[in-house]
């Protein structure tokens, strides 16, 4: 039987709402859809940094995401590839990016011609704008910050409490193996006993009174 490692902290990432703040605390379009992006995708850092404008088909709505790695049989390199699905409204926002840096020198075909650290520290000031300082158990968690990863997370837990399959997550988020995937159930079963919980709450009062 395939054991799954469990995620310690079931509180770890933010509700669609926090990542709306998020949106709205960005100072420009740039920090807005570095936001938008992986909160509706679930794509990482470093593939959000590396997507090229040609990486993105606006008519079938997908980004396609192009990851180097290397084999370990012969040590070469190759290049894997995985297709994004993505929305109408995140794709109308890249088109208002695109023509927003028109005013800057940049004439490059990065999306985003920034650094990962560049990209951390944006989300230090999104959060601290946002209010959103920590995320998390402080039980369980001692990094707290907020941090780009969080919402490939909570993108994945959003598709999970919405009924998408884990095969399908899977392949969005580019996991090698489903049992990495299905450790976001956790959060679903974690749902389910707060539910199970709020039902028998009037019960639990009146034994205490």
């Amino acid at each position: 039987m395939t054991q799954v490692t469990p995620i310690r902290d079931l509180k770890g990432y933010l509700e669609p709402e926090q990542v709306e703040r998020l949106i709205a605390a960005a100072p420009n379009r740039r920090d807005a859809l570095l936001v938008r992006i992986p909160w509706r995708t679930g794509i990482r850092v470093s593939e959000l940094i590396g997507i090229r404008i040609q990486d993105i088909d606006f008519d079938n709505r997908a980004i396609v995401i192009k990851v180097q790695k290397m084999r370990k049989k012969d040590g070469r390199t190759v290049e894997r590839r995985r297709v994004v699905p993505v929305d109408q409204g995140t794709l109308d926002m890249v088109r208002e990016y695109l023509e927003w840096r028109k005013q800057f020198p940049y004439k490059g075909d990065l999306l985003f011609p920034i650094t990962r650290q560049r990209v951390d520290q944006i989300f230090w000031k999104l959060g601290r704008r946002a209010g959103i300082r920590e995320i998390g158990d402080p039980e369980v968690s001692q990094h707290r910050k907020l941090h780009p990863h969080h919402l490939r997370h909570s993108f994945a837990i959003h598709c999970i409490k919405h009924g998408m399959s884990v095969s399908r997550l899977q392949k969005i988020l580019g996991h090698s193996s489903p049992t990495t995937t299905s450790v976001y159930l956790q959060y679903s079963v974690a749902d389910l006993h707060e539910d199970y919980d709020k039902v028998w709450e009037d019960e639990r009062k009146q034994a205490k009174d």
